[in-house]
């Protein structure tokens, strides 16, 4: 027993070094201001490599006393650990500015196509502290360029708070914005907000709700984790003359939870008038094979990429530029066809716009709603 405890205090500094070292890359992710970060870590590393070096007689004095072990094994790997945490980290910042980005996209050349963009742009404000800001100040110029070049007639956010809310608003003139925040069903908090073209569609109607009960007002929080909505719309589309129904969200975590989201989704989806074209966007913080996203598949909601002919697997959430997962996606009923499907991961300026990539796809609605099976399970 006593030999399990003498090891304690030799791994605790590594732990607390390397545990804290993860979170603060994470915090400082750097989307703007890349080199001003890059040299200031280039140079804490130097000076903990060359000049804080640890004295070996004031180490040897240094003792745990109750197991009577040196601290100098603690404060040497400690040292190691944080040598090796910053070394990672200007790897990461440096491939954040190497890595490339796509090219903007190009404005639709067919007006009856309906473009639509989901993105998940990364809660930050312009004031505060680091972990407040999230470099948006930065990105946001770079998420207005990407706007201005491909033009949405609706573009579905998540993770928007009320600042952001309306700088994306400002970014699209044209557009009439639906949804409110999920802390209080006003203002607060997030939104999975809507911006639809006002030229090209009439609002029927909408709202937002959550997704965990009461799913009418937002929930009581007594413990940790935030709040889930899905904000709705129903338009008519003064060009086809067909409705439709938009609904964007943003998901939970946990694989139980996702569940639960989808179904509460399918259940208001059955609600509405079923000859209405159906579109879903979000992020589902799941993967294309998770049992959540197998719900949508299986009530005939699919992915706008696999009726495009690209892969759904395609990599939409990146961290320092490297791509990681595929969590963002476009869902739609048989009432659609899909033209295009794009995953947008521009750089505008050298920076992206947020941790997730944009998707985009290019939909057509024909005048005529088609006889199509009803989606089961709904």
């Amino acid at each position: 027993m006593r030999c399990r405890l003498s090891i304690i205090p030799t791994l605790l500094a590594p732990a607390i070094l390397t545990g804290g070292g993860a979170g603060v890359i994470f915090v400082f992710q750097p989307f703007g201001q890349r080199t001003w970060t890059f040299a200031a870590v280039a140079a804490l590393l130097a000076a903990l490599v060359l000049v804080l070096r640890p004295r070996p007689g004031l180490l040897a004095a240094l003792r745990f006393p109750e197991v009577g072990r040196p601290w100098s094994g603690s404060l040497r790997l400690g040292r190691t650990a944080l040598i090796s945490v910053l070394a990672c980290w200007l790897g990461l910042i440096a491939w954040s500015s190497w890595s490339p980005g796509g090219v903007l996209p190009a404005p639709k050349t067919d007006p009856d196509v309906i473009r639509v963009v989901t993105w998940n742009i990364l809660h930050g404000t312009e004031r505060g502290l680091p972990w407040d800001r999230f470099g948006w100040p930065v990105r946001k110029a770079a998420l207005g360029t990407t706007l201005e070049a491909m033009r949405p007639d609706l573009l579905c956010v998540q993770e928007a708070l009320p600042g952001q809310v309306m700088a994306v608003a400002s970014m699209l003139p044209g557009h009439r914005r639906v949804g409110v925040g999920r802390d209080d069903g006003g203002s607060k908090g997030e939104h999975c907000a809507i911006y639809l073209d006002r030229g090209r569609f009439e609002q029927l109607d909408a709202g937002t709700f959550w997704l965990e009960q009461p799913i009418d007002q937002p929930p009581p929080r007594f413990t940790g984790g935030p709040r889930r909505i899905c904000t709705w719309v129903r338009l008519r589309d003064r060009r086809s003359g067909r409705c439709l129904r938009v609904y964007n969200t943003h998901f939970p975590l946990t694989a139980v939870a996702q569940e639960q989201a989808a179904r509460v989704i399918l259940g208001r989806i059955a609600l509405g008038d079923p000859t209405d074209a159906v579109l879903v966007a979000g992020d589902f913080n799941a993967g294309p094979g998770r049992p959540c996203r197998r719900l949508f598949d299986e009530s005939g909601l699919q992915s706008s990429a696999v009726l495009a002919g690209e892969s759904s697997a395609s990599p939409t959430y990146q961290f320092y530029g490297i791509r990681l997962r595929s969590l963002d996606e476009i869902l739609v009923d048989r009432g659609w066809r899909v033209v295009r499907h794009r995953v947008l991961d521009v750089k505008p300026a050298n920076t992206f716009p947020s941790d997730h990539f944009g998707v985009l796809a290019d939909l057509r609605l024909p005048a005529e709603a088609s006889s199509r099976p009803s989606r089961s399970g709904l």
